[in-house]
């Protein structure tokens, strides 16, 4: 090959990933991507596709080496084929192989529709590599802006998917999803809409450097289990910020290191990953009725602390779950998958229960029979029903018989609590492990994971 035509190869490549690589190279560590299979080039009815519409190689995200590969829609739109899927394919198996964390930045407007079945064979390839790679090696996926067709799947075959807020999702074009309504194409399907709507997206970013620190930082806490954390394990919480369980995460985690995911989805349970004194864990805090939808996004939660042997912390104010005759069979089998999946897990589970744990709430997130270790609040309410239904099912004929019916429900329901809901009485048969002050719950959480970190 002479200096001039492989001169033109070079020109030609660099040209067609100019815009992909602006990105990758904001998500990688400077000069540390090396790219693989840069010149493959294959001749189509619309013209040369240089690299065959995808960029791939090894960087390093944060000194954590990767295997990476980006669709690039300055090539037709990002499309996808026979040719560079087998690109893509060959970067997974090779990331696998060598037990590398796979990142994937998707901006496509789907199949080459002139390629046929050829085609998709080639995304049943890719979907095979990503389901191998799944739950060996953390994958991630990031969509910036189209990700439409068959290529939309790959987004739940993975750990962690971020999308920018203006990205669009769509299992067909929008063209065609708004066809016949007055819905904007350009504006349905979009990252933040759907954040709300499903758990398939974890995060919403909306720009590069937001990006890589999402990323970044779920990347340390799958590949680097334990790290010296500067934040004393014995620190004691501040009262005004155990008010609400935004503050009790930041008080009982490691300063400023939670990463929540799905926050806008199923908003009454925060799921994420944090460090605990070091140690990387994944965390689920309810605050009130359980939903379905809730309970899907704690199982994907739990699949990614089992795959990484990340413990898993529940932080419990639960009071059974939100009944709905429309969706109760939904609920039936989403709170049973959950609770299946935690019965499963090999990794610790430790529990605070700093409100509520009634009925599901109770069996779920802090039985003793599905978790190592469990302590609450002295407040706390644990039983098979709250107060105020205990109270009426039990001394309903006082209740229509008094004077005043609310104030003699409110009074019986709180008799009710004392004697047989509060912690220090569920303590004393044995289903706490201890029932302690509020500011003392990280060094209590921090201690009880010490002792279970190596548990077999």
């Amino acid at each position: 090959m002479s200096n001039a035509v492989f001169s033109k190869l070079t020109k030609n490549a660099e040209t067609a990933s100019k815009e992909v690589m602006k990105t990758i190279s904001a998500i990688v560590d400077e000069n540390s991507f090396v790219e693989t299979d840069k010149f493959i080039c294959g001749d189509t009815d619309l013209g040369e596709a240089v690299g065959e519409g995808v960029v791939s190689g090894f960087a390093h995200i944060s000194d954590i080496r990767v295997g990476l590969f980006a669709t690039n829609p300055a090539v037709l739109k990002g499309s996808i084929g026979k040719a560079n899927s087998k690109k893509i394919v060959k970067l997974i198996d090779a990331s696998l192989r060598g037990g590398l964390p796979i990142v994937a930045l998707l901006d496509t407007c789907g199949a080459r529709f002139s390629e046929g079945i050829d085609a998709m064979e080639g995304y049943a390839a890719i979907y095979s590599a990503l389901a191998d790679a799944y739950g060996s090696v953390p994958t991630i996926v990031a969509v910036k802006g189209a990700d439409f067709g068959l290529s939309s799947y790959f987004c739940a075959v993975s750990d962690l998917c971020v999308t920018y807020g203006n990205a669009q999702i769509a299992t067909s074009s929008p063209l065609i999803l708004a066809g016949g309504t007055k819905a904007d194409p350009a504006k349905i399907c979009n990252g933040k809409t759907l954040s709300r709507t499903c758990d398939v997206i974890t995060n919403v970013v909306e720009n590069e450097k937001e990006m890589k620190n999402v990323v970044s930082t779920f990347l340390s806490y799958t590949v680097e289990p334990i790290v010296d954390s500067a934040d004393d394990p014995n620190r004691t919480a501040k009262t005004a910020s155990l008010k609400k369980i935004d503050g009790i995460i930041g008080e009982i985690f490691d300063k400023g290191s939670a990463l929540f995911v799905r926050d806008a989805y199923s908003a009454n349970v925060k799921t994420g990953f944090a460090r605990l004194g070091g140690v990387s864990v994944g965390f689920v805090a309810t605050d009130g009725k359980l939903t379905g939808g809730g309970a899907g996004k704690i199982t994907e939660l739990l699949n990614t602390c089992e795959s990484f042997s990340m413990p898993v912390i529940n932080i419990v104010n639960c009071d059974g779950v939100d009944t709905d005759i429309d969706n109760d069979g939904i609920t039936v089998r989403a709170v049973s998958d959950m609770m299946f999946t935690y019965n499963g897990l090999s990794v610790p589970k430790l529990a605070l229960i700093y409100g509520d744990a009634i009925g599901i709430g109770y069996m779920a997130f802090a039985a003793k029979s599905n978790v190592d270790y469990s302590v609450a609040w002295a407040d706390a309410k644990i039983g098979t029903v709250c107060g105020e239904v205990a109270a009426r099912l039990l001394y309903g004929k006082e209740i229509s018989e008094a004077k005043y019916k609310d104030k003699a429900a409110e009074k019986l329901a709180a008799a009710y609590s004392e004697e047989n809901l509060l912690a220090p009485v569920v303590a004393k048969k044995g289903y706490l492990d201890n029932v302690i002050e509020p500011s003392l719950s990280r060094p209590y959480l921090v201690a009880a994971l010490q002792t279970y970190f190596d548990k077999e």
